[in-house]
């Protein structure tokens, strides 16, 4: 049987982070992994992750992002590694649709510096990209990407050097609360912790399926095109961007490595748990991105490089779970992510790692609290 102070389920993104915190706190900790991170059989993965401080979701994120943002840096500081590249994000839609008016709602309480663009000068400003009619564009110049297997490796890294124990290949089968003990069991060995946070992605509605809170998982693909013209690249001052159609809301990358990154942010394939995931392609979806392509990114290839697939665990008002659990004390967690998570991790560990450590923390995630949904 193994001890320790904090056992921690999923070394993703938030896991990762969050054993890397509590290991530098001085923490005996157990990350358990049901892979070996970073791996392409959750949701943190596919290269790169959008970070972006005028948040359209809702602007109680956005002290959240201040604080993630410092993460991420102090973690760059500390690696060594180059993880985060500002290459700006521009953001285009209708002015009264979800993206454009929830980004001018969250620059405005929160005092954050936008760049707004007009409709007949968004081609001009960034050649490449047609905007769908009667829209506007919002560039936030210092918003950008992550790397995010690069991010998880430099957490996992950070944690080793601590002395956290990761064990890689380990599902956790259960877990059960005995006395003030959690006691977790994989296929080889019983582990028995004094806190436990789970971080399980698409597991956590297994895991944590006490809450109550139904979390949909959603089956979502990513795309890499050939960039013949070389217009959409960093190089060429092109940035992240997100543009709301009416068919969709889809984001893209510019050129890292091999090609330009798309995606749709919404819709989805529902599928009924994680062990349903795989790397099959959906013909109905790739032909809805190349359409939205073909209107808005006229100079991109129609060459298809590669493609990978990742999960959506979705709640109902698609905002985060993060807290204590209600009947469990000594029981913290990061679920339902729903899609927009990973540029969070570094303060989602670091709160998680607070939660454990002395029970409370001074960040504001009362709004995320599932309690909501009582």
């Amino acid at each position: 049987m193994l001890r320790c102070d904090v056992a921690v389920i999923g070394t993703g993104g938030v896991g990762s982070a969050a054993v890397a915190h509590l290991a530098q706190a001085g923490a005996s900790v157990i990350g358990l992994d049901r892979y070996s991170p970073p791996h392409i059989h959750g949701s943190s993965h596919g290269q790169t992750r959008v970070i972006r401080m005028a948040y359209f979701e809702h602007p109680d994120y956005v002290p959240l992002l201040h604080q993630a943002y410092r993460g991420w840096s102090d973690l760059q500081q500390a690696t060594g590694r180059s993880l985060y590249f500002p290459t700006g994000v521009l953001q285009i839609g209708p002015e009264a649709g979800e993206v454009i008016a929830g980004t001018l709602r969250s620059a405005q309480e929160h005092h954050l510096a936008i760049q707004r663009i007009a409709y007949d000068e968004i081609t001009d400003v960034f050649p490449g990209v047609v905007a769908p009619e009667d829209c506007v564009g919002i560039l936030e110049r210092d918003a950008g990407y992550l790397l995010v297997s690069e991010c998880i490796q430099a957490y996992l890294e950070q944690a080793k050097r601590h002395g956290a124990n990761i064990k890689t290949d380990s599902p956790v089968q259960s877990w059960t609360r005995i006395g003030q003990t959690f006691e977790l069991r994989t296929a080889s060995e019983v582990i028995h912790a004094g806190q436990l946070i789970i971080c399980g992605g698409a597991w956590a509605s297994q895991l944590l399926a006490d809450l109550k809170v139904p979390m949909t998982i959603l089956r979502k693909h990513l795309y890499w095109y050939a960039n013949d013209a070389s217009a959409y690249t960093s190089q060429a001052q092109f940035p992240v961007f997100l543009i709301e159609t009416p068919t969709g809301i889809y984001y893209g990358f510019p050129q890292i490595e091999h090609g330009v990154k798309l995606s749709r942010h919404d819709g989805g394939e529902p599928i009924a748990s994680a062990a349903q995931q795989n790397q099959n392609e959906d013909p109905a979806d790739r032909r809805a991105l190349e359409a939205f392509a073909a209107g808005h990114l006229p100079l991109l290839s129609k060459n298809l490089l590669h493609r990978e697939a990742c999960m959506y665990t979705v709640t109902p008002d698609q905002h985060f779970l993060v807290g204590t659990h209600p009947e469990h004390d000594g029981l913290h967690f990061a679920a339902g992510l729903s899609g927009h998570g990973f540029k969070f991790a570094s303060a989602l560990g670091e709160i998680l790692c607070d939660l454990a450590m002395t029970g409370q923390t001074s960040s504001p995630i009362e709004f995320l609290s599932p309690r909501r949904f009582s």
